[in-house]
């Protein structure tokens, strides 16, 4: 079996769910890797992720040469307001501030949190970025990490929380000073 024959069976049986319109063809991948075979796919609704599931299950139990990531593709709504992180298991307040941001995918939706330290937000505001500019920097933050695909994908589900640390907003701003 070869890539092209996993891509054949996944767009027939995609075909046969019915589940033609949520499937993104452009970001889905089947690769061939050295007698292993990986199949990336992209559903373009979040609430069609268990129907893509059991396919992608289907396709491995005939041939459990395939190695498959099924994911959503996920944009953002809005980036809330700041508000004071704490520690999940103690409840301490923590050196750093949440925004809530809201993602869409199709019909289905996804709160997720980044967390920007006081040393990230410290950096950020040293290089002349207000409340509106961190706000850009936390909204764009996450649409870079929504883009990695592949195997070490970021699942918003499974992992609804990110953080913008220090290096990282110095990073940020080495880049954004680099296009002016």
């Amino acid at each position: 079996m070869t890539a092209i024959d996993v891509e054949s069976k996944f767009e027939q049986k995609i075909r046969q769910a019915g589940l033609v319109p949520f499937f993104s063809a452009d970001e889905s991948h089947f690769l061939d890797m050295e007698g292993d075979l990986f199949a990336e796919i992209v559903a373009r609704d979040s609430t069609k992720l268990p129907e893509f599931g059991r396919i992608a299950e289907e396709v491995k139990a005939e041939n459990p040469s395939v190695k498959t990531v099924v994911r959503a593709h996920w944009e953002v709504e809005g980036v809330g307001d700041p508000m004071p992180a704490y520690d999940m298991q103690t409840g301490t307040p923590r050196m750093a501030v949440l925004y809530p941001v809201v993602l869409k995918s199709g019909s289905g939706k996804q709160q997720i949190w980044v967390e920007v330290t006081t040393l990230a937000s410290w950096a950020l505001e040293e290089h002349g970025f207000d409340s509106e500019a961190i706000k850009r920097v936390v909204r764009d933050f996450v649409v870079k990490q929504l883009k990695i695909g592949g195997s070490s994908y970021w699942d918003p589900i499974r992992s609804p929380r990110l953080e913008i640390s220090g290096d990282t907003a110095e990073y940020i701003v080495s880049k954004t000073s680099a296009k002016q």
